[in-house]
């Protein structure tokens, strides 16, 4: 199954899959994207958006922390 990125009208992203259904977790909630958007820009300092539980220094949705060991 390919899974591609949705984004709604408040620009928050979430998985779909090649029909057009929202993919979700064992929760019922929908599955933001592993990666978050990168919103520094180049030459400055890199950080990425942490709206949706995302690492804000590394961006990845699962890390835990460990970018920063």
């Amino acid at each position: 199954m390919k899974s591609k990125i949705y984004t709604d009208v408040d620009g928050k992203q979430y998985l779909i899959d090649e029909d057009g259904n929202w993919l979700r977790d064992e929760h019922g909630e929908k599955i933001p994207p592993q990666n978050s958007e990168r919103l520094s820009k180049p030459g400055e300092f890199t950080y990425y958006d942490s709206s949706q539980s995302h690492c804000g220094l590394c961006g990845r949705l699962s890390c835990n922390g460990n970018c920063f060991k």
